[in-house]
């Protein structure tokens, strides 16, 4: 674990000093490319957590209506 963790650092440590270059910079504007980055992963876990939410939500009423119906009956 920690040689993946140590490469992870370097990379970053690579990143860092690539971002920095003013070759880069230029290379950038010149061709408009774009620095922005959005990582989906997170918003398809929040919206699997909450298909997971409702689903238990769902669940459980259908539970507690099912053994009021026992009670009752």
């Amino acid at each position: 674990m920690t040689t993946s963790v140590d490469r992870l650092i370097e990379i970053e440590n690579e990143r860092q000093n690539t971002m920095n270059d003013p070759g880069f910079q230029t290379w950038v504007k010149e061709l408009g490319v774009s620095v922005v980055y959005k990582d989906r992963e997170p918003i398809h876990r929040a919206q699997d957590m909450m298909r997971e939410y409702d689903f238990n939500k769902m669940f459980v009423k259908r539970k507690i209506f099912s053994i009021f119906n026992l009670i009752n009956n």
